[in-house]
């Protein structure tokens, strides 16, 4: 599916801020028809696989390879997750977890006796994943070839979509290697969170490419031809955390 350019690159929009952060040059604009924030350009492929590859983690957590409290902090989220949506995420036998980072959802889902696979791009991460915690995590990227379609009952997309270059393209991708009734989680940062947070100076940088309120990130899935799964929409009301399902 190619993506609605009109409304990932819309003309009418307004600049929130020519700076990320820390002060470096980053124009961010809103798309004053749909509420969508993205950067202004949008970063290339072949720049983003270098950054996320080889920088990424370094430039965003200051170290190359998973600090221990931050493990723990993951270690206790995925499990809350995990706890809350039991229901979805139980049933699943083949998972996938894209952007596995430090690994603790895809260890929590082998304990459960899951047959996970993770992918994760920075080289560091991933190696740690499997040293560490012997897990089948690949350093890679998101790419139609590495996997075949219908291989998995549950991919889970956590705070990944913000960091991609098009959104709508990766989600249908994702979507193809579901297996007929699986379940794609995809959760995202709330812009809206940010807003009322921090200040304007503070909210952007480099990574985030897009930033989704909860209609923004449900447009966009809706756009790559997925539906919010009638079982959690309830429990995902006004989030950014949302189970979706082939339409």
């Amino acid at each position: 599916m190619q993506p609605n350019i009109k409304f990932i690159e819309g003309t009418r929009h307004a600049v929130l801020a020519e700076t990320d952060r820390h002060g470096a040059p980053l124009k961010t604009v809103i798309d004053l028809d749909t509420g969508l924030v993205r950067h202004d350009p949008i970063p290339g492929d072949a720049e983003l696989a270098k950054f996320y590859a080889e920088d990424y983690r370094q430039a965003y957590k200051g170290a190359a390879r998973p600090r221990g409290r931050q493990i723990l902090r993951n270690f206790r989220r995925a499990a809350a997750h995990i706890a809350e949506f039991e229901d979805i995420i139980r049933p699943a036998q083949k998972v996938l977890d894209v952007g596995a980072g430090s690994g603790e959802f895809a260890f929590l889902m082998g304990e459960l006796g899951k047959d996970v696979v993770g992918i994760e791009p920075n080289e560091d991460y991933a190696a740690y994943c499997r040293e560490s915690l012997g897990l089948d995590v690949r350093t890679a990227h998101i790419a139609p070839d590495l996997f075949a379609e219908g291989s998995f009952d549950l991919i889970r997309l956590n705070h990944v979509l913000e960091h991609l270059n098009d959104p709508v393209r990766y989600l249908a991708m994702l979507a193809r290697w579901l297996k007929p009734g699986g379940v794609l989680y995809v959760e995202v940062p709330n812009i809206e969170d940010y807003a009322a947070t921090k200040s304007r100076g503070n909210m952007f940088h480099y990574g985030h490419i897009f930033n989704f309120n909860p209609w923004t990130l449900r447009a966009v899935s809706m756009l790559a031809g997925l539906s919010e799964a009638p079982q959690t929409i309830a429990r995902s009301a006004d989030r950014t955390g949302v189970f979706l399902t082939a339409a």
